[in-house]
């Protein structure tokens, strides 16, 4: 269920991301992350104890992503990785609930838009724009917030 929950979010980032054109010129209202939503989901139904089993999945979510989106697999690995490890850490010390599914989506892209903002910079691809990469940010949290109270409520996790 979680690697079809992960291939209906890919899918569902590709459909957005088709529709919804990125560009310098034209910023769209919502970002799609839905992968990164998914990522945060499904540390739900990982124990701390078999927290290798989810770096695991993730690291094949990844792969999997940076197929269709990134084309930098060591970029992808790493920032996936990272959040996977933040999201365990959080899930150790506090009981599952929606509010906490919110909470670490929430730091979850904001990392994940921080550091690959960063990246691009350090590598040139782009200037630093801190406007840029606030909108961004702001502008992508609505829809996935919305995505993953859908998963939380159509799915029910179970408590780790």
């Amino acid at each position: 269920m979680k690697l079809l929950l992960c291939i209906i979010s890919i899918l569902l980032d590709l459909l957005f991301s088709n529709i919804i054109k990125y560009n310098t010129f034209s910023i769209p209202i919502f970002f799609p992350m839905f992968t990164i939503s998914t990522i945060v989901f499904i540390s739900n139904y990982y124990k701390y104890k078999d927290r290798k089993n989810y770096y695991y999945f993730i690291l094949l979510i990844s792969i999997i992503y940076d197929v269709f989106f990134i084309n930098n697999l060591l970029i992808t690995c790493f920032l996936f990785e990272l959040l996977a490890i933040i999201n365990i850490k959080i899930r150790k010390f506090y009981s599952n609930n929606l509010l906490l599914n919110i909470i670490s989506l929430m730091i979850s892209i904001f990392i994940y838009d921080t550091l690959f903002h960063v990246l691009l910079v350090v590598v040139k691809y782009q200037n630093f724009n801190i406007n840029r990469l606030i909108f961004k940010y702001t502008h992508s949290i609505l829809l996935n917030v919305i995505y993953i109270l859908f998963m939380f409520i159509v799915l029910k996790p179970q408590k780790a």
